[in-house]
């Protein structure tokens, strides 16, 4: 009976330690996505301006 009790509390510790890692891993994904949906939008307001313009200018030099 003693055995179940350790077995049980082992596998509690190790499907904790899944879901954590699991938990942190989907963060960082969204952060990722964040960051692109950021990058996106910096690139259609560039595409926007140059539709605008007819002069090709690099602002970022």
């Amino acid at each position: 009976m003693e055995f179940v009790g350790i077995f049980m509390t082992v596998l509690s510790i190790i499907v904790a330690i899944i879901v954590i890692r699991y938990a942190i891993n989907s963060s960082k994904i969204i952060i990722r996505m964040d960051a692109m949906i950021q990058e996106m939008r910096m690139l259609r307001k560039d595409i926007k301006e140059l539709k605008g313009n007819k002069h090709i200018v690099n602002k970022r030099l």
